[in-house]
């Protein structure tokens, strides 16, 4: 609630909608929520666990745009609208830890938001909130060095490096496993405190 500034009243009232259309789901560890061209119809809402979402680019490398946690939708919104006319997604969701949650019917979904207010601004905020992590992201990834990127990592994302691998952290950040490793090191030298293994 915090996170997208709406009041617990609203945030109960729209669980509270969505809640008629949601259908538990559960995948495990390297599973795809969403495929990258097959054209996206659900929205992911976690209960526990972690996805990572991407593309890959036109040369076949993997490149990660964000994670989603407990209490988020996974959800890559362009493509769930191009998905109403039958269009690929263009990105992938794939679960980086067990994953527990529910999927909703987007479709569905949008013909709730259509009849009801509050369930408009709830989402007109995600949508905001969306947008600026996107804006913070591509200024971090444009004029930061992947010292200052790792940083940026941690503080959007805290406690989450000792969830994932640290080859999703790497992708995540635009460089290699090995500088990843490199530069955790470095970390750990300036800091004297050992960051936890990942699995």
């Amino acid at each position: 609630m915090k996170r997208i500034d709406v009041s617990e009243e609203s945030y109960n009232q729209v669980t509270n909608v969505l809640a008629t259309i949601a259908k538990p789901f559960h995948v495990r560890k390297g599973e795809y929520l969403q495929r990258a061209g097959v054209p996206a119809t659900q929205v992911h809402w976690l209960a526990s666990g972690v996805v990572r979402a991407g593309f890959f680019n036109r040369e076949g490398i993997e490149i990660t745009l964000r994670f989603y946690r407990e209490g988020e939708s996974a959800t890559t919104l362009t493509d769930l609208i191009n998905g109403e006319t039958g269009q690929p997604a263009a990105e992938f969701l794939v679960a980086e830890t067990p994953i527990h949650g529910f999927t909703l019917d987007w479709k569905a979904a949008s013909e709730l938001r259509a009849q009801n207010e509050v369930m408009q601004q709830y989402h007109l905020n995600i949508a905001m909130a969306g947008l600026q992590s996107l804006a913070q992201r591509a200024y971090t990834n444009g004029e930061t060095s992947a010292h200052e990127r790792l940083a940026a990592f941690r503080e959007e994302y805290p406690g989450l490096e000792a969830r994932i691998s640290q080859r999703a952290i790497a992708s995540y950040l635009g460089i290699t496993p090995q500088y990843m490793s490199r530069l955790r090191r470095e970390a750990e030298a300036a800091t004297g405190v050992a960051r936890p293994e990942q699995p």
